[in-house]
């Protein structure tokens, strides 16, 4: 009896030193990427050319914020270490810089690649593989059909086009509304998203008309002539900044002075540059809706980031918070998966997340759901003693 009981000790240690040995040889597996000290993430943007006004604030904003990160120790003790590749807002290079990350450069993730062409154009590659990509410089609907490793933060156009029919109808009482629209994906679903709010609304009868454009006109009288026949309380403009400045300069020329409501995506001080010195009284019929929650002590992370990193450029926009905002999307979802670095992992703590701490109102994700950002609010625009625009907070956050 004892030489069992002393048999089945020496067993049980051998056993538990077998375990701990295994346990000492047996390494965390991380997905591609990722180390005991860094975490490798990319990025595609423009960052010269026409539309470097918009990449190049964008990138810093990111930058911006994975630094200030990396000073204060990193996540879980590893820093991020950010590779950018420009694709010159082009598709086919767009392509090509996500197959470098993927494939070369061997990033965790995707962080914020800028542009609905070219995060289409890369969509089967990124889903095929299987690797996170967070945020997109895009408000496309589609993106949020593109599959369970994609996480759009941007509110899409088709559902801000429902919260326009929720503000026509609650703040602004109309009864006639005529919409202009960009004759492209952007105008499109907007003009889809408000059509289906004013149904859920009960009040698809208020529309009265609906008027396309090319992002490149210049000529607007049709459009003038159908809004003067309306007489519209009004007038929705679902297009990007070069479509709105263009058509604020024909209400300028045919003296209309209508409410107008337009997208998010011109919510920012450098359109109000661009637009105000052809359109200056039309422009303050214009009301746009944002998703972020900016005040003092909410900007003063970016500010003061910007400040540091950035001394000689820390002028910051719109553009700016955005990529601010992609950074710490992604961060988000890091702290939330722990030591869970796979793909697999970093993916269903996005699922189970729900950000509250930074710029925009609300981040979460459920499986099966890639809506992002719901809760916006609206603005005006407004001019100041000093001549300069800007816009005005006026109503609170809200939800169709």
């Amino acid at each position: 009896m004892k030489k069992t009981v002393k048999l089945l000790v020496i067993l049980s240690i051998l056993s538990i030193l077998l375990t701990a040995c295994s346990s000492a040889e047996r390494k965390v597996e991380y997905a591609q990427g990722v180390t005991d000290d860094t975490i490798k993430v990319g990025t595609v943007a423009v960052r010269e050319g026409v539309l470097a006004f918009i990449g190049e604030p964008y990138l810093q904003g990111m930058e911006a914020y994975f630094k200030m990160i990396n000073d204060q120790g990193g996540v879980n003790g590893r820093k991020i270490e950010l590779i950018h590749i420009d694709d010159e807002f082009n598709p086919v290079k767009a392509l090509e810089a996500v197959e470098k990350l993927i494939y070369d450069e061997k990033v965790f993730a995707i962080v914020g690649q800028l542009g609905t062409p070219g995060v289409l154009a890369s969509a089967d590659v990124v889903k095929e593989v299987g690797i996170p990509s967070v945020y997109f410089g895009s408000g496309a609907t589609e993106l949020t059909k593109l599959g369970d490793n994609f996480f759009p933060v941007q509110p899409n156009y088709q559902y801000e086009g429902k919260l326009k029919a929720k503000f026509a109808v609650e703040e602004f009482k109309a009864e006639k509304v005529v919409i202009l629209y960009q004759n492209d994906d952007v105008g499109r679903d907007g003009l889809q998203g408000f059509k289906d709010g004013l149904a859920g609304l009960g009040k698809s009868d208020i529309l009265k008309a609906e008027l396309a454009f090319a992002a490149t006109d210049t000529d607007f009288s049709v459009q003038i002539q159908k809004i003067n026949e309306v007489n519209p309380d009004l007038i929705i403009v679902y297009a990007l900044s070069g479509g709105v400045t263009n058509f604020l300069k024909e209400a300028e020329d045919h003296s209309i002075n209508i409410p107008m409501l337009t997208s998010y995506s011109n919510a920012d001080a450098t359109f109000l540059a661009l637009a105000s010195p052809g359109a200056p009284n039309a422009i303050l019929n214009l009301h746009v809706l944002g998703w972020l929650d900016v005040n003092e002590e909410s900007l003063k992370p970016l500010k003061d980031a910007m400040a540091k990193y950035f001394p000689n450029g820390s002028a910051y926009n719109a553009y700016t918070m955005a990529g601010w905002v992609a950074a710490e999307t992604f961060v988000a979802g890091l702290r939330e998966a722990g030591d869970d670095l796979t793909w697999e992992g970093y993916i269903k703590a996005m699922e189970r997340m729900v950000f509250t701490e930074g710029l925009a109102p609300e981040i979460s994700y459920k499986p099966g759901v890639r809506q992002g950002v719901t809760k916006m609010a609206m603005s005006r625009v407004i001019r100041l003693e000093n001549g300069i625009y800007t816009f005005e907070l006026v109503t609170d956050f809200i939800e169709y």
